[in-house]
């Protein structure tokens, strides 16, 4: 026995100095995870009542946050995807994860020439006349270097950095740990979603996916006919699983709005454009962007005609394809959400295992929403609120335990919604997002609705009438309403619309935190 333990004890010691030698230092960040896990576990079943509720939520987000910090690499994509679920989770994991958000570390210049001459088998010197050694952008995944190219052709040279791809499956694991362990101290099945995430992360750390996923999303484009946006160029022959170089955009972020009206241009005809186009793809083309954070939108003079504005789209790593049958759907509850088809709307989320549809039209539309009242046209009351405020933690628990139903298609449409919605509100509230989401999703549903017979044209006429007219009424509700809140409050209708959603969710706020990410939370 003692023997047994002596040779244990030297080959952990061996291992653990293996690990600190080694660059990728697994064996000390599962031992960061795993003491992370036991200290929530010992916090919320052993520590937790109701006196101190908020000092443990306060405590172990901070602990989650410098697990994170120290972790670094995907853990801050983990700590991103808490910030995200912050609808779900007590007010400190935001407060927490969200800081996460500029705390990604760059690579040394070194370790990018030696990934870049593996990648490509040729010195960089071959490749590139210059190359910026200061990296312009560092994330959780990788970090960006300008370059020129021998043909004079200026790029944006994306490395990801040195040790994604061998901490990958190991942080997967804890990843499934950690979220286990959540799932158990909240009662909310967590892990459900754990395959699709592992998924598309998976995607996101291969460079030549998110080549192809530029590809399609400008093929798209060129189908719809859209010439006001965008997409980088890429250099194929450049492309590699860690090495991605495409054109260099010289453009301003969407959230520069001074600086885009110096140069002349509409800033709500250009949200306009912005919303439309994800819109299209939500509801027409069905490939869509995930991450349409303010970092990946750039404003630009067309080339050619400086009068004329161009939106540039970047960062294709997280892109999914909607299933047809999601898609159509979604579109038919977008529309019935208009017409006040409440038959179809329940018919939909019940369909996708949700029991509220009131609740679930609230989320979606990321305002309060009533049935029987026109979208735009209704107060919130203490009699609304007292009845969330019984309900919502039940309904929240009911809706997540029926994910066999619930649409993985879905949780990347919220993503793509909310922040999209997020870059309206900090630009003003310059555009009726909801319409314009309406007006495409009257189009989906249009273009299933092709397919049927043409003895069904006149039900299908009324329908469109009814539904233009509903978005004319809704469009002219938001008008008076944008007039009335900046001559009355100074305020924008966006603000008006959040202000009033945490009044509908404000009675379990303390312990679920309703509370709207900003643009930055997914800029790792």
């Amino acid at each position: 026995m003692r023997k047994f333990l002596k040779y244990s004890l030297g080959l952990g010691l061996g291992a653990f100095g293996y690990d600190e030698y080694n660059e990728s230092k697994i064996i000390r960040r599962n031992a960061n995870t795993i003491r992370c896990g036991l200290n929530i576990l010992y916090q919320y079943k052993i520590r937790f009542n109701a006196e101190n509720a908020n000092d443990v939520h306060e405590t172990v987000a901070k602990d989650i946050y410098e697990t994170c910090i120290r972790n670094d690499g995907l853990y801050v994509k983990f700590g991103q995807g808490i910030a995200a679920s912050e609808h779900l989770l007590p007010p400190p994991y935001f407060k927490w994860m969200s800081l996460l958000q500029d705390k990604a570390k760059a690579v040394s210049f070194k370790r990018v020439r030696e990934i870049l001459e593996e990648e490509t088998g040729r010195k960089i010197e071959e490749i590139f006349d210059e190359f910026d050694e200061i990296p312009i952008a560092s994330a959780s995944i990788a970090q960006v270097h300008k370059a020129k190219l021998k043909n004079g052709d200026v790029v944006a040279v994306k490395v990801q950095k040195p040790n994604i791809k061998k901490q990958f499956g190991s942080d997967m694991f804890m990843h499934h740990v950690i979220c286990g362990v959540l799932q158990y101290a909240f009662d909310m099945p967590l892990l459900q979603f754990q395959e699709s995430i592992q998924s598309n992360l998976k995607k996101e750390i291969d460079f030549r996916i998110e080549l192809e996923n530029g590809e399609i999303s400008r093929r798209a484009l060129q189908i719809i006919g859209r010439k006001d946006v965008h997409i980088p160029k890429f250099y194929e022959e450049l492309n590699t699983q860690r090495i991605l170089v495409s054109e260099w955009i010289d453009g301003i972020k969407i959230s520069k709005q001074d600086e885009i009206q110096k140069l002349g241009f509409n800033t709500k005809q250009i949200m306009d454009t912005v919303i439309s186009a994800f819109a299209e793809q939500i509801f027409i083309s069905g490939f869509v962007h995930c991450d349409p954070h303010p970092g990946n939108i750039f404003i630009r003079p067309k080339p050619g005609n400086n009068k004329q504005y161009e939106v540039v789209l970047l960062d294709f790593g997280l892109c999914i394809k909607l299933e047809n049958q999601f898609r159509m759907d979604y579109s038919e509850f977008w529309t019935s959400l208009f017409l006040q088809d409440f038959t179809k709307l329940k018919q939909i989320v019940t369909k996708w295992g949700i029991g509220n549809e009131e609740m679930f039209a609230s989320m979606q539309l990321m305002k309060p929403y009533q049935m029987k009242q026109p979208v735009h046209c209704h107060q919130v009351t203490k009699e609304d609120v007292m009845k969330l405020q019984l309900k919502m933690k039940d309904e929240i628990r009911e809706m997540m335990k029926q994910t066999d139903l619930f649409p993985k298609d879905l949780l990347f449409v919220n993503r793509n919604m909310n922040l999209v919605r997020s870059v309206n509100k900090r630009c003003g509230s310059l555009v009726n997002r909801i319409n314009i989401m309406a007006r495409y999703a009257q189009q989906g549903t249009q273009q299933f609705n092709d397919i049927l017979e043409s003895q069904k044209f006149n039900r299908k006429y009324h329908s469109s009438i009814m539904f233009e007219l509903r978005l004319w009424v809704s469009g002219l509700v938001y008008s008076l309403l944008s007039i009335w809140l900046k001559w009355k409050k100074n305020q924008k209708v966006e603000d008006f619309l959040e202000q009033k959603q945490k009044e509908q969710f404000q009675g379990i706020h303390e312990q679920y935190g309703f509370k709207t990410p900003d643009e930055k939370t997914f800029d790792a």
